[in-house]
């Protein structure tokens, strides 16, 4: 709880309330200093877990032998069970504040296969869960929400003030709980960039819904690598940017 002034019709007035946390916490693998993250300190072991397999540094939860998170010292451990070699050449991405990823190559991603359809009433539900369930965005407006889903409920959801950290930790909570990612919504109160539509299509996702718009990238990426993305999502209206194939609609 902070103490901040607002400016409301000519008055100045004090105000108490929340402000969003931020800060660092650098990822050692095999005791190598891997990268920073700025984020959210909730969830760190899902965010780590995420960021790594969504990478492509691990390929299922069975390799990492011991993980240790420490919010106090900034620090996260993780020991894999094999040696491996970090990636080295990294991009900025679209991200508020430069977020960084290593793999943004599509080639290495398969195309989504999924039988899922979803009516638009169900979409709107699930955002509105989403947002039902985001206390932080709530208390101090300056953070994102990220959500995975079934048509009739919510599996996971997570906050932090990066988009794709919150991405990352959805992710994670599920690879930590033995939960498949395939044939499920992920939900997004962000922009859906590139980077972004690679996290949902890695993660085998063929419908990717957001409050705001993909890019253009992003739209080709989806055409390509068979995932639905709908934008602008508000109480009674979306946009379908890319396929459509994911939605049971009336109309074609």
């Amino acid at each position: 709880m902070r103490t901040y002034y607002s400016w409301k019709a000519g008055q100045f007035r004090e105000v108490k309330g929340e402000v969003v946390r931020e800060q660092p916490l650098t990822v050692y693998v095999n005791g190598q200093k891997f990268l920073t993250l700025l984020s959210t300190p909730q969830k760190l072991d899902a965010l780590v877990v995420g960021y790594l397999w969504l990478e492509k540094i691990i390929g299922s939860i069975d390799e990492i032998r011991r993980l240790a998170v420490s919010e106090v010292d900034g620090r996260a451990e993780v020991e894999l069970v094999r040696d491996v070699e970090l990636p080295q050449e990294r991009i900025l991405t679209s991200g508020c504040g430069g977020g960084i990823t290593f793999r943004i190559d599509p080639r290495v991603i398969p195309r989504v296969e999924s039988s899922l359809r979803v009516e638009p009433a169900r979409i709107f539900e699930r955002m509105k869960e989403l947002y039902l369930k985001a206390v932080g965005y709530r208390a101090s407006r300056g953070i994102h929400g990220a959500a995975l889903a079934d048509p009739d409920r919510l599996l996971f959801m997570a906050e932090d003030v990066g988009r794709h950290n919150a991405v990352d930790k959805v992710c994670g909570e599920a690879l930590l709980r033995g939960v498949s990612t395939r044939d499920r919504i992920l939900l997004n109160t962000g922009r859906v960039s590139s980077e972004m539509l690679l996290k949902g299509a890695r993660m085998g996702t063929p419908l990717v819904v957001s409050r705001t718009s993909p890019t253009e990238m992003a739209v080709s990426l989806a055409e390509q690598l068979g995932v639905t993305v709908v934008g602008y999502l508000r109480h009674d209206a979306f946009n379908v940017y890319a396929g459509g194939e994911h939605l049971a609609l009336d109309t074609p």
